[in-house]
């Protein structure tokens, strides 16, 4: 590895990380150097170089343009790393995304502000079962907002979670929303959706249902991500659906067939034929499943496993009582039910704890805890030479942290918009 530390002039001053710069131009050249880089999924002594909201090549400046940075920040030796991935997140900080559709553009902004505290760059919203009018007036509200929002986690497309899932693994989805399967075909999931998909990055479907195959293939041709769950669904329907087009499997062990040793169901799929094709969703709370499924799941298939919330409006809210769209929610510590009840709803713990829970609970490396929540969301999505990798010409979003895993800082096409006390 060469290093391009003597594009770094002697009089440069170097400031740290913690600095202030307000004069800092978006077609600067800046450096962070002292940090542990983590690119690709590697943890690696090397320096990163940004302009103009991008990952850049120092030698293409050395070689070709002959020129330095601007502007150098020494990291402390802290871990750099991609921002955070959270494709499965339902609202957080008071905000449910399956609520009042009238002001998602604002309820948006508001929740890719508040994720940058946990470390969280890009996230697709959301949806649990609703009414098909509901769906639709998301969906034309979300089409005729544009949401680039500055400075805030971006916004990846939704994540479609129902209806047309199982009714014995609903949930808490509500079962007058859920739909016997597409005895239509594809005409079925337009009278739900619409015809307009342009805006959705993810669906969900419980692969027994009727005629789900043709959906899965048709979704997939369209490049929507179809992932497999709230589903009794056997091993060899999982694995046709696989084949179908289906690459994930939504909240692993949670809202599915329980592992049988004459059919493992869904489960099944992680020790099958077709496990390097799936990526697979987790929450790692200690609360949906037990630490010792998060090691065993992580052993069978490590470079699936993809760090999930599924948080709901009470993240970021203190213990107690809280509303989720029609249901009431029970809260205290990492576990929310639905009040009067056991049955979880959702969860109410931060991308960046899960990480740290993931290394807590299988005593894995950092760098493998922070793949799960960067690289491998990004393959999963088919984007990781845009995000969740720190490749050359990729977006300049990114995290600090220290060995503990906590979030020193965040920063959106390589400018710092959060920072710890």
């Amino acid at each position: 590895m060469i290093c391009f530390s003597f594009l770094i002039p002697e009089h440069k001053k170097t400031m740290f990380w913690y600095s202030e710069c307000p004069e800092l131009q978006r077609t600067d050249l800046v450096c962070y150097k002292n940090c542990r880089l983590l690119r690709n999924g590697n943890l690696l002594n090397d320096d990163l170089w940004i302009q103009n909201g991008l990952v850049v090549d120092p030698q293409k400046h050395f070689y070709n343009d002959k020129t330095e940075a601007k502007y150098v920040f020494d990291c402390e030796n802290l871990i750099l790393a991609p921002g955070f991935i959270d494709i499965q997140i339902n609202g957080g900080y008071g905000i449910n995304l399956s609520g009042n559709c009238e002001d998602m553009a604002l309820q948006l902004n508001r929740l890719a502000k508040a994720l940058l505290a946990n470390g969280v760059t890009a996230f697709c919203p959301t949806l649990v079962s609703c009414a098909p009018s509901f769906y639709q007036k998301v969906i034309e509200a979300y089409r005729m907002n544009v949401f680039e929002i500055n400075d805030a986690a971006a916004i990846l497309g939704l994540h479609l979670e129902g209806p047309f899932i199982n009714k014995e693994k609903r949930g808490a989805h509500l079962s007058e929303y859920l739909m016997d399967g597409f005895p239509e075909g594809i005409k079925s999931f337009e009278n739900v959706f619409g015809t307009d998909l342009r805006n959705v990055r993810i669906v969900t479907i419980a692969p027994e249902l009727p005629n789900s195959m043709e959906v899965i293939k048709w979704l997939t041709n369209l490049g929507i991500k179809v992932s497999l769950g709230h589903s009794e669904a056997s091993l060899a329907c999982s694995l046709e659906a696989i084949r179908a087009g289906a690459t994930g499997i939504t909240h692993l062990f949670n809202a599915m067939k329980a592992f049988h040793h004459r059919d493992p169901g869904l489960l099944g799929v992680l020790a099958s034929n077709e496990k390097n094709r799936v990526f697979y969703g987790f929450i790692a709370d200690g609360v949906h499943s037990d630490p010792v499924a998060l090691r065993i799941a992580h052993q069978v298939h490590p470079t699936g496993l993809m760090l999930i919330t599924d948080a709901v409006s009470a993240m970021g809210l203190p213990d107690g009582e809280h509303q989720l769209g029609d249901s009431k929610l029970t809260v205290k510590g990492h576990r929310a039910v639905i009040t009067g009840t056991q049955t979880l709803a959702g969860s109410v713990i931060s991308l960046d704890s899960c990480v740290r829970h993931m290394k807590q609970f299988t005593c894995c490396e950092a760098h493998t805890a922070l793949n799960c929540a960067t690289l491998h969301p990004s393959q999963f999505l088919g984007i990781s030479d845009q995000m969740g990798s720190l490749v050359y010409n990729s977006i300049a979003d990114f995290i600090l942290l220290d060995d503990d895993l906590k979030i020193k800082a965040t920063y959106i096409k390589g400018k710092k918009v959060w920072q710890s006390v």
